[in-house]
């Protein structure tokens, strides 16, 4: 029987002083930075990892990367399919229809994209 990983639960003071690190690395505006080496995110990473709450694997294994790639190019090809039918003359709400997605998905590519989108 292959022996589970107990959670740690850190004290109230680890939580004051990780929230702390994490304030710093806010400021200094580096939120999506997964991998970065300046001091202060290699200040939190290092806490986080001496009070038990970051485990190396579940970081590293590339599945957030990934996934948010196949989002950027699931977002191109529905963009596309969003100017093919804005230039036939589609409104939002049949755009949303046609690529069976929401009137506020096709908004929002709308917006990232540039697209013009007649209004009826």
């Amino acid at each position: 029987m292959s022996k589970v990983k107990k959670r740690v639960r850190p004290t109230k003071e680890q939580w004051h002083e990780l929230n702390r690190l994490l304030d710093d690395v806010v400021k200094i505006g580096h939120t999506n930075e997964r991998n970065c080496r300046c001091r202060k995110c290699t200040k939190l990473n290092s806490y986080s990892e001496s009070i038990g709450l970051l485990d190396k694997q579940e970081i590293d294994d590339g599945r957030w990367d990934r996934r948010r790639l196949e989002t950027k190019h699931r977002h191109e090809k529905d963009a596309i399919d969003i100017i093919k039918l804005a230039y036939q003359g589609c409104n939002r709400k049949e755009i949303a229809n046609k690529i069976k997605r929401s009137k506020d998905y096709v908004s929002k590519l709308a917006v990232e994209f540039d697209i013009e989108i007649q209004k009826k």
